[in-house]
């Protein structure tokens, strides 16, 4: 994989920058962006491109920043976050967490491809495109938040609230990825809570007790039977996906297309009883529900009271905060088209488009109207030990991000 820069500085800017993110930290919790939104507001000072600073609670800082074209056109907004997840212990990383180490061709860190890389990535193509604004036709947004590892609550959607230059033609996002892989598409979330109540009685006279865990676990086997349902998803986005499934499971692993097309049920925790010998009177189990375009979540919640309506002594509800709903561009829009012509053209001609397993701020976007696609580099180890990226695909999204934006810019 290789990528000739736009400028002969680029590729030393654009690492360098890199690096100087991951060695700021911005972990979430405590959410803390001042100093890292502080440093790329410095590096885009530039006469073209106006920056505004956002602060809807003390020390989440949303950045916005603006090139505004000299001719009408599309607005084309470039989407990234600023938080990371925490480090952990700093003993079980073969270097400090913060110090952007360089080695062997890959740059290691908290936030290195999570995403302090696909920043960098984004204020080095606003910078330049801001070298263009003379010819440029329409107008290029940033907009880097800070609250995307919690929910979005203080970042993408405040900003989609409150700042009308969020919205805009096309949304470019940068998060974690393969550059041979264009993400058009997420899934929706939902997260249950289940409680079951039994009756406690010595493990020697079960005849006089009720074992809750006995009646959870029915419930959940219940539960479990959503995945067996028929895909929703429409007949041209199905195609496409078995269309990209070789490729794309090459990076997301074995079994990633039935994950896209299917309902997926995770039981994340169960808790009940303390001993062997008491039948126990509580149970409580904690589960993921996500499911494709085609499915809303009005009806996830009648799948799921139609199987728990067979056990009336589980209680459920939704974890608050934990609802979304599927996000999907669909895969024959001119954005998604745009990403994988370059894509074919500056990294492999194989690459492919795809729905994408996890969840970015893009999904915001689309809900509001706006075309989305997610491009990065591949997160090595995210949110665990020795996170990293390969500097050649850094290299290669931005080459990629660059294209797709001056095409839509008219600056192509």
């Amino acid at each position: 994989m290789t990528a000739n820069m736009d400028t002969p500085h680029a590729d030393t800017e654009l690492i360098s920058l890199a690096r100087q993110l991951i060695q700021i930290p911005s972990e979430n919790p405590p959410g803390d962006t001042t100093a890292v939104a502080s440093a790329v507001a410095k590096h885009l000072d530039h006469p073209h491109i106006e920056i505004n600073r956002f602060e809807p609670q003390k020390g989440i800082v949303n950045l916005v920043a603006i090139v505004r074209g000299a001719e009408a056109g599309p607005r084309v907004v470039l989407n990234g976050h600023l938080d990371t997840f925490t480090a952990g212990d700093p003993a079980g990383w073969s270097a400090d967490p913060f110090s952007g180490d360089l080695r062997d061709g890959r740059l290691y860190g908290r936030g290195a491809g999570d995403m302090k890389a696909g920043v960098a990535i984004l204020v080095t193509v606003v910078r330049a495109l801001a070298q263009q604004q003379g010819k440029m036709k329409g107008e290029l947004v940033l907009t880097l938040v800070s609250d995307e590892e919690t929910g979005g609550t203080w970042g993408t959607r405040w900003l989609l609230a409150n700042v009308p230059e969020s919205r805009g033609d096309y949304l470019l996002n940068a998060d974690a990825g393969h550059p041979r892989v264009v993400r058009y598409g997420e899934k929706g979330v939902m997260w249950l809570k289940l409680t079951s109540r039994g009756k406690a009685c010595h493990g020697a006279h079960v005849h006089l007790g009720v074992n809750a865990i006995e009646l959870l676990t029915a419930a959940l086997n219940d539960l479990l039977t959503l995945r067996d349902l028929p895909t929703r998803l429409p007949a041209h986005v199905l195609e496409a996906m078995k269309e990209a499934r070789e490729v794309s499971e090459q990076e997301g692993g074995t079994g990633e297309f039935e994950n896209l097309r299917d309902i997926t049920v995770n039981v994340g925790s169960f808790h009940s009883g303390q001993v062997p010998n008491i039948v126990p009177a509580h149970a409580e189990a904690t589960v993921d529900i996500r499911f494709p375009s085609g499915f809303s979540g009005e009806d996830m919640k009648r799948l799921i009271a139609e199987r728990l309506s067979r056990h009336p002594a589980i209680q459920w509800e939704t974890v608050p905060g934990s609802e979304t709903e599927p996000a999907l561009t669909s895969p024959d829009h001119r954005l998604v088209q745009c990403f994988l012509k370059h894509a074919r053209e500056k990294v492999a001609p194989e690459a492919v488009a795809n729905m994408r397993v996890g969840l970015t701020d893009a999904r915001l976007f689309r809900h509001a109207g706006m075309p989305a696609v997610v491009y990065g580099p591949t997160a090595f180890n995210m949110g665990g030990v020795d996170e990293h990226v390969l500097i050649d695909q850094v290299k290669a999204v931005y080459q990629v991000q660059l294209a797709v934006a001056k095409e839509l810019l008219s600056l192509a």
